[in-house]
């Protein structure tokens, strides 16, 4: 019996040092290249030209200057900075807003009798309720003119550093707005809700642009998306040759400025990733989570899978995807998955297998709005060739043949709309614009 417990002793010894040595190995293993790269391309500085916007639009809702906004967003950066996210070991609830202190601008009741955010038919809902808009509209006057002022700025990037708890503006007024604009449409005033909706779209453009996060990105597609909708019901209901306003112009041009978003728009989410990721393992911490966090996890690797993901994005098969208007679909790289390196990082490998697979739906999204966009231009354009006795099938083909680069076009099974599949959608995997009847006809026998 002696015997067989010194023998099983040592095995549970060898077995120890084993694991020990295995542990130390994993632990040492040298930073792989391709993320050292990937994380210094997401914590590098990202500068704009222009005028930042983010303080009209983090206090859109609220009764404040626009010049006393930017002292107020001063102010609560300051604030922001001396707080923490732990206190005691436990999470603190978020910190009360400088904002608070003031009046808001939307009334929550409001919200039934607006337009729905996604979806079309804004015009159509818009003249079903008509009367009972006009002190809705007369309330929100002031908000939608703040609304309006956002085209003023170049850009929308958020200051505070990024944690859990960073402050975020309310989008909802932006995606309201075009509410505003089908009412002066349909009381008749048709140049103020043209230019609005184009307005719309011209933040949109910038919202994008900005490459803030995701939440700022996708809220800018949505916008977009939104306005282009209206606008094609809008112009429906003109004569071709009525002009434009000047805030139209190239407002919903086809030009790759969604899909160029992609980009710069995975990058700042990878930024925020990170920074939530420090603050989270940052010393200071409960001692248990300290403990795990040295233990089972390598923060710099764990942070270098991470900016992998995101930096992908940005790579050259991501740019050929996006150009061609391929799904990124089953082409995004997902996690490693368990390797070696796993023994020491095992939380870390956790992390980043339950967050690899998010990414590419998001991506699908912004190449769906810039798709929306190539079928808006295909639709006006069929609009203006009124004197086109051609079927209509013949005349989207010969538009295509012009226009080769994107999602391709169809006509509809009873010849009435254009139509498109998405690669994204939560309800319908498809969008159609119905014709005017002069562009129609005639279909093809």
């Amino acid at each position: 019996m002696q015997g067989f417990f010194r023998w099983f002793s040592l095995f549970v010894f060898g077995a120890v040092v084993l694991a020990v040595v295995a542990y130390l190995v994993s632990r040492w293993m040298p930073f792989p290249r391709a993320d050292a790269d990937a994380l210094a391309l997401v914590e590098a500085p990202r500068p704009m030209a222009g005028r930042n916007g983010f303080a009209a639009l983090w206090s859109l809702k609220y009764e404040v200057p626009v010049v006393e906004a930017e002292r107020l967003l001063a102010d609560e950066l300051v604030r922001f900075d001396a707080s923490s996210v732990w206190t005691d070991g436990n999470e603190v609830p978020p910190n009360r807003s400088v904002l608070d202190d003031y009046p808001m601008l939307e009334a929550e009741a409001d919200a039934g009798m607006l337009c729905r955010t996604s979806g079309a038919d804004c015009l159509q809902q818009v003249r079903m309720r008509l009367d009972a808009l006009v002190p809705v509209m007369a309330s929100r006057s002031v908000l939608e003119a703040r609304v309006a002022a956002l085209d003023d700025y170049d850009y929308f990037r958020n200051p505070f550093p990024a944690r859990p708890d960073m402050p975020l503006p309310a989008f909802q007024p932006l995606l309201h707005a075009h509410t505003a604009h089908a009412y002066a449409f349909a009381r008749g005033d048709h140049e103020a809700g043209l230019g609005g909706v184009c307005r719309n779209a011209s933040i949109a453009r910038k919202m994008v642009a900005s490459g803030d996060n995701l939440i700022g990105g996708v809220l800018g597609i949505a916008l977009m998306d939104a306005s282009a909708d209206l606008f094609a019901e809008m112009l429906a209901e003109l004569p071709v040759d009525r002009p434009l306003p000047e805030a139209c112009e190239g407002a919903f041009r086809p030009d790759g400025a969604m899909v160029a978003g992609i980009c710069p728009t995975m990058i700042g989410e990878g930024k925020f990733a990170l920074g939530t990721f420090r603050v989270l393992n940052a010393a200071g911490q409960p001692w248990h989570r300290k403990l795990k966090a040295d233990l089972f996890l390598d923060q710099r690797k764990t942070m270098g899978k991470s900016a992998r993901r995101h930096a992908w994005f940005c790579s050259p098969q991501a740019e050929a995807l996006a150009r061609a208007d391929m799904s990124f679909d089953g082409r995004v790289p997902m996690s490693d998955g368990w390797t070696f390196s796993c023994l020491a990082n095992a939380t870390g490998c956790i992390l980043d297998n339950i967050a690899a697979p998010s990414l590419a739906g998001y991506a699908e999204r912004f190449q769906d709005t810039e798709a929306r966009l190539r079928l808006v231009a295909a639709w006006r354009w069929l609009r203006e060739q009124d004197d086109d006795a051609r079927p209509i099938e013949e005349r989207i083909a010969a538009w295509q043949d012009l226009h080769p680069e994107g999602r391709r076009i169809r006509v509809s099974a009873g010849g009435n709309a254009l139509e498109m599949d998405l690669f994204y959608g939560a309800r319908d995997r498809t969008f159609r614009l119905l014709l005017p009847p002069v562009s129609a006809a005639p279909q093809a026998p």
